[in-house]
């Protein structure tokens, strides 16, 4: 059986990137290229580095597990209305916070069977089509990278199949998804902390 690294198949499938022809050159900037596993997190990683890992879903305790430890990314954006000062001398704008959005979560993948390379993995693709079927918040089984972020469930908003040219046995995916908030416990955290400034 031929051996690969699925690894290195999600990174040129994801970032499009070949391998180096000038070795020197790779040497010094080989590190900027490397993306970090799992093992290498800590709460004071930036937002929207990339990791491998694996990723399980649920919902009403049907589990799906995306195919071959997918790049995952983790993005958040604030909305502040900028509003311009008057006056010839004025520089800059007056910021008001406005409120912070859900966390944008990216997911990009390659179902491949491992054991038979070459065939279609066309229950991998299947898989995803249901999850993606799903028309509710899926919730993420025990993930690290996403409980620093108090991520505990999520809703897809699409799903891309892109072309892999040449590769008969390869299939890349990828998925865009938005953390979800349960709006009750958000009401009983809220009343939590007015019970605490009361006390």
């Amino acid at each position: 059986m031929a051996q690969f690294n699925i690894k290195e198949i999600l990174v040129r499938a994801a970032v499009d990137y070949v391998g180096p022809h000038f070795p020197i050159w790779w040497k010094k900037n080989k590190k900027k290229y490397s993306l970090p596993d799992l093992s290498s997190i800590n709460s004071k990683q930036l937002l929207g580095a990339k990791y491998f890992m694996q990723l399980k879903l649920s919902y009403k305790g049907q589990i799906f597990m995306l195919p071959n430890e997918p790049l995952v990314s983790i993005g958040l954006t604030k909305t502040i209305v900028k509003t311009v000062t008057v006056g010839k001398y004025k520089k800059g704008t007056v910021k008001e916070y406005i409120n912070t959005d859900d966390y944008v979560i990216s997911i990009k993948g390659v179902c491949v069977d491992k054991y038979d390379p070459e065939l279609y993995p066309s229950d991998q693709v299947k898989s995803l089509n249901e999850l993606v079927d799903i028309n509710d918040a899926l919730q993420v089984e025990e993930n690290a990278f996403f409980e620093l972020f108090g991520i505990r469930s999520l809703v897809i908003e699409d799903i891309q199949f892109d072309e892999m040219i040449g590769e008969s046995g390869l299939q890349k995916y990828s998925i865009k998804a938005i953390s979800d908030t349960d709006f009750f416990a958000d009401l009983n955290e809220k009343d939590k902390t007015k019970i605490n400034l009361l006390t």
